[in-house]
């Protein structure tokens, strides 16, 4: 019976580089096997770190901030165990 092993790829990126990647992952014997966009929830200083630095309390800890919603992409790759 053939057995394979799974990879899971997270992306962001521009399409220009993410065929790099994609061209890479092929020629390591990786398939591409399926795509789901899903959408990451982000703080707004991880997204723009020169921008809005975190709310804090008195006590100099993190209040509860709102974030910022980032669609994404998850590549699942398959491969055979050799």
């Amino acid at each position: 019976m053939q057995k394979w092993e799974y990879r899971v790829f997270a992306s962001h990126l521009d399409p220009a580089e993410l065929v790099v990647i994609l061209n890479e992952s092929g020629q390591e014997g990786w398939e591409l096997v399926a795509l789901a966009r899903v959408t990451d929830y982000y703080p707004p200083h991880l997204i723009q770190p020169q921008g809005a630095a975190p709310i804090l309390d008195e006590e100099d800890e993190v209040v509860e901030e709102e974030v910022i919603p980032v669609e994404a992409f998850r590549y699942v790759f398959k491969r055979p165990l050799e």
